[in-house]
């Protein structure tokens, strides 16, 4: 009912509001409102106005950025209409649900920097703690819905990519610091210069943090054995451990059709936010390291007729931990193979029961694409690729084969690991036309074959009707599917009976239809609405099997929603911004609602520029309830309410800004699912403040 009222609602206002202006010649101010809007790459691997991709996306600007206060990229994503940010049960790292499609690991969003994949072969996803500063974003690109046509692998609900600052965004020196709540300070150092025919821009930013203590968590997973053996083991109530140092490094150089990226961020001292095993411990701590490297060529006249871009990167990935799955004191029953087991008999842990799992990752790839214009009204892209991931793991712990008596015990490189060193090789080939066929009528049509050492091969088809219905209104036609490739953990975990790896899993696959409508009619008035449908196969769930639980291809997942965003510049010192996205996704065995995903998010954003140099940004956020699984019987997660205020003052003796922030002004009890182990879920920061002073040289 809400997706065919509105629709008629759209259309309606749409046709009405076209139909006079649709009667006039295009004249010069028409024609320069065309021109202004932003301009997008991932749709297509080529940059071209948005209101005319072949895609459902959203760009958000630096100007964007600053305007809101936002101080990473969580905050960013946040204002994407049909976007939810989430928390994970592995040390909070930030899940990205799009359209209702949400996992504890969230592989199913491919995130790039600069157009390479961030990806982890273990769990899939991003890796840990991969939220991302903001101060060197130039901007960032959305697209809702699939992608594997053009870029493979786990660009399954969405594609993020962000694109750092280059010399010429920077144009010289800017200085950053901040200070706010909860012990945290944050500082940046930017450059960007031109030498000669060579442009270079660089980076430094550290932030530390002592994490918000009032996130209390009332019980753990160990209460419960608390009270049923007569143990004082539990740290809860205790607050989730949401600690951390960061620090980032750039480098950007670019000359002629050459640019060469160099980045590595590193974490210290993270918190374990609810604990591994979601027992709290406040001594556990996480160090990571991530190292980037691409190499570009990009030249759109190679030779007649004929662009070429060319990336070649290698990125490195590692992480360390010291933490206790359950704290000192605690009594568990364990099974004759050493692991936690109902059937077993109680072991008393005096320093607690250990575990601590660490990784290594290499990725090598090489992406290339040949752009061929010589066919009139078409644009080919050839793209072709490889790409080899190598991962390492080791382990200390005292529980588990291999360990006698409950002591610390290095299992690196014994068959007792929870997985042994692994390898992926893939290549792929992709085609895609971009036709203009007939003056108004665009057709976009690709695909894409790739082939897994580890699991075989997969294509994936794209097809988009672009229509200028009206010189400002835009009807688009869609439909892609697309893979997501089992991670490591899926396939080859080992000695852990709550997530068996499978190697005969195949690759999980959706389908998704979009209908959307880019509408502007008026210089200062940009609406769209998108209608889409999906349906989501062999998706990978851990399934009780003989004792264990191990990954299967048993799920299957439709939805069905719509997204609405208005962009409303009502005056020449206030603009509105406001999206609005509904969404039903319901897994197709049992009918029942996804899990942990809002059903209905409303975003609305204020910017009131009231004096010269003076402006205030309002936010206010609304997330409705949460479905629970059906095996959970606590009740649907209420939703919340957030209001956010940015005072900025600009142009400081021209050269530098100050703001101030209040998030949360309200001081909402705001919370995201947990698994049951936390039985009232996990609290997000309460009231906060901060004070950001920058400086342009």
């Amino acid at each position: 009912m809400p997706i065919a009222f509105l629709s008629s609602l759209f259309f309606s206002s749409a046709l009405l509001l076209a139909a006079p202006l649709a009667a006039q010649s295009l004249d010069e101010d028409d024609a320069f409102m065309m021109m202004d809007e932003e301009m997008i790459s991932i749709a297509t691997g080529g940059l071209q106005p948005l209101s005319q991709a072949p895609a459902v996306a959203t760009v958000i600007t630096n100007r964007d950025i600053e305007a809101m206060g936002a101080r990473n990229l969580d905050e960013v994503l946040e204002t994407v209409p049909g976007l939810h940010v989430s928390y994970a049960s592995l040390y909070l790292n930030p899940i990205y649900s799009i359209r209702g499609i949400r996992t504890d690991t969230n592989p199913h969003v491919l995130m790039l920097v600069n157009g390479v994949p961030l990806t982890n072969l273990y769990q899939g996803n991003r890796g840990s703690f991969s939220t991302l500063p903001i101060e060197n974003v130039a901007r960032v690109e959305v697209i809702r819905g699939p992608g594997s046509a053009v870029y493979g692998a786990d660009a399954f609900s969405g594609v993020i990519n962000v694109i750092t600052k280059g010399a010429g965004e920077i144009d010289g020196t800017e200085v950053m610091g901040e200070i706010a709540s909860f012990g945290t300070r944050r500082t940046a150092l930017l450059h960007g210069q031109q030498f000669g025919k060579m442009a270079l821009a660089f980076y430094l930013g550290y932030q530390q943090t002592d994490g918000d203590d009032g996130r209390m968590i009332e019980e753990d997973a160990q209460t419960p054995l608390d009270r049923s053996l007569g143990t004082t083991a539990s740290l809860a109530p205790g607050s989730l451990d949401t600690r951390g140092k960061r620090l980032d490094i750039r480098l950007d150089a670019k000359r002629d059709h050459w640019q060469l990226r160099l980045w590595n961020w590193r974490l210290q001292d993270m918190g374990v936010g609810p604990g591994l095993a979601q027992a709290l411990d406040p001594t556990g701590r996480v160090d990571f390291s991530n190292y980037l490297t691409d190499v570009t060529y990009d030249n759109p006249d190679f030779a007649r007729d004929l662009g070429l871009r060319a990336t070649l990167s290698y990125m490195d990935t590692s992480g360390k931990s010291r933490q206790r799955l359950f704290p000192a004191g605690t009594r568990l029953p364990i099974g004759s193979d050493g692991n936690i087991n109902s059937a077993g008999s109680f072991v008393d842990f005096p320093d607690g029961f250990i575990g601590n799992p660490s990784i290594d990752e290499q990725h090598w790839r090489l992406d290339s694409s040949l752009f061929y214009t010589a066919l009139q009204h078409h644009r080919l892209r050839l793209g072709m690729g490889a790409s080899l991931g190598r991962f390492q793991a080791s382990e200390t712990k005292n529980f588990g084969p291999g360990v006698i008596n409950g002591t610390l015990t290095d299992v690196t490189g014994t068959p007792y690991i929870f997985m042994g060193d692994q390898e992926r090789q893939a290549y792929y080939l992709s085609l895609q036309d971009e036709w203009q066929f007939a003056p108004d009528w665009n057709l976009t049509a690709g695909v894409r074959y790739d082939n897994y050492s580890d699991f075989g091969d997969t294509v994936n088809p794209r097809l988009a009707l672009v229509w200028q219905s009206l010189y400002n209104l835009t009807t688009k036609l869609l439909y892609g599917r697309a893979f997501r490739s089992p991670s490591f953990q899926e396939l080859f975990n080992k000695n852990n009976p709550v997530a068996i790896g499978n190697e005969d899993l195949k690759p999980e696959t959706i389908e998704t239809f979009e209908l959307a409508f880019d509408y502007q009619p008026t210089f200062d008035i940009h609406m769209t609405l998108n209608l889409f449908s999906y349906e989501i196969k062999d998706l990978i769930e851990f399934v009780p099997t003989g004792g264990e639980e191990v990954a299967e291809n048993v799920g299957r997942q439709k939805g069905r929603g719509l997204e609405w965003e208005l962009a409303w510049d009502v005056s020449s010192a206030v603009d509105i911004r406001a999206n609005y996205a509904f969404q039903d996704a319901r897994d197709v065995a049992t009918d029942e609602a996804a899990v942990g995903v809002p059903r209905h998010q409303f975003y609305l954003r204020g910017d009131w520029r009231f004096v010269p140099q003076w402006s205030i940004d309002g936010r206010f956020n609304w997330i409705s309830s949460r479905a629970r699984p059906a095996d959970d019987p606590r009740s649907a997660l209420g939703g919340y309410r957030t209001v956010d205020l940015f005072l900025r003052r600009t142009d400081i003796f021209g050269k530098g800004e100050l703001g101030f922030m209040v998030r949360n002004l309200l001081d909402q009890d705001r919370r995201e699912p947990s698994p049951q182990a936390i039985p009232n879920d996990y609290p997000l920061e309460g009231r906060s403040y901060s004070v950001t002073l920058k400086l342009h040289f």
